[in-house]
C-alpha cells in the first residue's frame, strides 16, 4: 500500500487529537504531523511535505480559509481536506479547490471514503470495458457513478472538482477536469480554454456577442457561457 504524509491544522487540542488518532487507523499515513494554527501550520511547511492537509475553517488569529489564500508555493501541492463542525463552508471549500470536505466530529466511514478517494486519485485514469457499453466510471464525494458519454453536453471545471451536464441532471466528480478529459477519449468532444470540455455532437449555435454556446439534445436546450477569447477554441467547427 502507498504510504502518505498528512497535517492536521486545528486549534483545537481534543480535534487535532482525534483525528490523528482515526489516521493511525487507517495504516496508510507514515507521517502524521499536527499544528495549533495557521502560523504553527506555514512553519511545518518549511520542513515537512504533505500529502494531504486536515484544515479546520475557524480557528483564532488567520482562519482556514485566509491560510489557503496565503498558501506557500510548492512544487507539489498537497491535497486539501476541509473539517469543520458546520456546513454552510462546503460551498466556499470547492471554490477554494478543495479535495474533500468533512463535518465535525469526523466520521470513520467518511474519513476512509475521503483517503481512499485520494489515492484513487492517484492512479492513472482506466477506462471501462466495451461490455460495459463503453460508459466511463467517474468518483463522485458519495460513491461512483457510471456516465455513457454520448449521454454527456458539456463538463465544467470547479476547482479539483467537476461538474458533468446530461441535461436536467447535474452530477459532482471529485476528480478534476483534466482527469475525464482523459477518460473522453472519442473526437466528439472539445476542450474550450481550462474550465470546460463540451460535446460538439450538440451544439447548435454559438453567439459571439454574447459569448454564449447553445447545445441541444432531444428537446433540451443548455445555454454555456464561454470566455470570449477562448471562442477561437471553436473556430475550426
Amino acid at each position: 500500500m502507498i504510504k502518505i504524509k498528512a497535517l492536521v491544522i486545528d486549534d483545537e487540542e481534543h480535534a487535532r487529537r482525534l483525528l490523528h488518532r482515526l489516521l493511525d487507523e487507517l495504516q496508510c499515513f507514515d507521517e502524521i504531523h499536527t499544528a495549533a494554527s495557521a502560523a504553527v501550520a506555514a512553519k511545518e511547511l518549511k520542513n515537512f511535505t504533505p500529502d494531504m492537509i486536515f484544515l479546520d475553517v475557524e480557528m483564532p488569529g488567520k482562519d482556514g480559509f485566509t491560510f489557503l489564500s496565503d498558501f506557500p508555493l510548492m512544487e507539489k501541492k498537497p491535497c486539501i481536506v476541509i473539517v469543520s463542525a458546520y456546513d454552510q463552508f462546503a460551498m466556499k471549500a470547492i471554490k477554494s479547490h478543495a479535495f474533500d470536505y468533512l463535518l465535525k466530529p469526523v466520521d470513520r466511514r467518511e474519513l476512509k471514503s475521503c483517503v481512499e478517494k485520494f489515492l484513487e486519485s492517484r492512479k492513472p485514469a482506466v477506462k471501462d470495458s466495451p461490455d460495459k457499453f463503453s460508459r466511463i466510471r467517474i468518483n463522485t464525494r458519495t460513491g461512483v457513478i457510471f456516465i455513457n458519454p454520448a449521454t454527456i453536453l458539456y463538463c465544467k471545471a470547479e476547482g479539483n472538482y467537476s461538474v458533468i451536464c446530461t441535461g436536467e441532471k447535474q452530477h459532482l466528480c471529485s476528480v478534476n477536469l483534466g482527469k475525464i478529459e482523459e477518460l473522453l477519449t472519442e473526437n466528439s468532444f472539445l476542450r474550450v480554454g481550462r474550465s470546460y470540455i463540451i460535446n460538439r455532437e450538440y451544439i447548435t449555435m454559438l453567439d459571439r456577442k454574447e459569448s454564449v454556446i447553445v447545445l441541444s439534445r432531444e428537446g433540451e436546450t443548455v445555454k454555456v457561457q464561454i470566455p470570449r477569447h477562448h471562442l477561437r477554441d471553436i473556430d475550426n467547427l
